[in-house]
C-alpha cells in the first residue's frame, strides 16, 4: 500500500481502563519496535454488545475519533471488549492491511480477528485464532523491578525483613470487599508476620472508603514497622517498589493483572481469596498458579517455608511479542 510507513508499524490501543492499558504497554515494549499510541475514551454508545457495535469506532468520544486515520499500521493491538469493533473498523479501512491482535475475550465478533490472546480460566477451545496464555500480559520486567528497586531504595531498603508487600483490591461488578473481610486478612498477616519483619501496604481505586478505614485501623494494632499507600494519596505511588523490595507479595484475589504483575516478578505470591468474594473464573485462575507452584494461598502458608517458595517468574508480555513478531513483522 502507498500509504505504509516504516515508522508506523504498530498502534497501541490505549482505553481508559488501566488495566487493560498495562496489558497492551507491556506487550508494546517487549516487541522493542517503536509504536504509536492511540489514547482514547469511550462514551455512551460502548455499553452496547458487540454484536450491535460490529467494526466502528462510533463508541469512541468524538474528538478521539480523529487520530484514526491513515497511514494505517500493520499491526494494532487492543485489551478488553470494547477495543475489538475498533480494531475490525482498522482492519476494514486499511483494506485488511493492518492486522488486529486482540487481548481478553471479546465475545463477538471473534472470528473476524487475527489472533486472541485470552486466559487458560476463560476456557475458550476450538477457536483457530485463540492462544490461551497463563497470565495477563503486562510491563513488568527486570528492567523495570531494578529501577524500581533503585528508585526507593532510601525508603524501603532498612525494613526490617521479612518484609512484606500486601495489595488490596477491592469491589467488582459482583462482590464487594467488606470491613470483615479486612479484618480478616489482618489476623492472617500477623500470624504469618508473628511480630517480626515490616509490612509495606497500598490500596487501589477499588477499595472502599470503610474498608480504607480499617486498613488504618488494624495498622494501629500491629507491632512491626508498616507503610501504608492510600489510593488518595498525593504522593508517589510506590506500587512497584513495593514489589522490587517486597520478600513476598500478599494480594486479594479479586484482580487477575496484579496477581499476574507479580507472577511476572518471579516473588513469592500469597492470594487472600474469601469464597464469598471470589468469582468462578477467579477461583480456576488461582487454582492454576497454586497447582505450577507459583502461587499458595494465604492462610496455607508459613514463613519459615519462604526460602523453599521459588519460580520461574511468568512474562507473557514478552511470549505475544515474539507470536506477533514471527507471525506479522519479520
Amino acid at each position: 500500500m502507498s500509504n505504509v510507513k516504516k515508522d508506523n508499524l504498530i498502534w497501541l490501543l490505549l482505553d481508559d481502563r488501566a488495566g487493560n492499558c498495562s496489558q497492551v504497554l507491556g506487550i508494546g515494549e517487549a516487541l522493542n519496535l517503536k509504536y504509536i499510541k492511540k489514547i482514547f475514551q469511550y462514551n455512551l454508545l460502548s455499553k452496547l454488545p458487540n454484536i450491535f457495535l460490529q467494526n466502528t469506532i462510533k463508541h469512541i468520544k468524538t474528538n478521539d475519533r480523529k487520530q484514526f486515520k491513515g497511514p494505517w499500521p500493520k499491526v494494532v493491538i487492543g485489551c478488553g471488549r470494547k477495543s475489538a469493533p475498533i480494531g475490525l473498523w482498522i482492519k476494514k479501512q486499511s483494506n485488511n492491511y493492518s492486522k488486529y491482535i486482540q487481548i481478553m475475550w471479546p465475545s463477538y465478533p471473534s472470528s473476524k480477528l487475527d489472533i486472541i490472546f485470552t486466559p487458560l480460566h476463560d476456557n475458550i477451545k476450538n477457536k483457530n485464532n485463540v492462544i490461551e496464555i497463563q497470565t495477563s500480559p503486562n510491563i513488568i520486567n527486570h528492567k523495570l523491578m531494578h529501577e524500581s528497586h533503585t528508585k526507593w531504595k532510601t525508603k524501603f531498603a532498612t525494613l526490617d525483613k521479612p518484609k512484606l508487600s500486601i495489595i488490596i483490591g477491592g469491589d467488582t461488578k459482583t462482590h464487594k470487599l467488606s470491613v470483615l473481610h479486612i479484618k480478616r486478612l489482618f489476623k492472617y498477616i500477623c500470624k504469618l508476620s508473628n511480630n517480626k519483619g515490616s509490612i509495606m501496604i497500598t490500596s487501589s481505586r477499588r477499595t472502599s472508603k470503610e474498608c480504607i478505614k480499617q486498613i488504618k485501623k488494624e495498622i494501629k494494632k500491629l507491632k512491626i514497622k508498616s507503610i501504608f499507600w492510600d489510593i488518595n494519596d498525593k504522593t508517589a505511588n510506590p506500587y512497584y517498589g513495593f514489589l522490587a523490595h517486597g520478600d513476598l507479595v500478599v494480594v486479594t484475589g479479586d484482580s487477575v493483572s496484579i496477581c499476574s504483575e507479580v507472577c511476572s516478578t518471579g516473588k513469592p505470591l500469597l492470594i487472600y481469596a474469601p469464597k464469598d468474594i471470589t468469582q468462578k473464573k477467579h477461583d480456576i485462575f488461582h487454582k492454576l498458579l497454586i497447582k505450577k507452584g507459583i502461587a499458595k494461598y494465604l492462610e496455607d502458608f508459613k514463613i519459615q517455608d519462604l526460602n523453599n517458595f521459588t519460580y520461574k517468574p511468568i512474562n507473557e508480555a514478552e511470549n505475544i511479542a515474539k507470536i506477533i513478531k514471527n507471525k506479522y513483522l519479520i
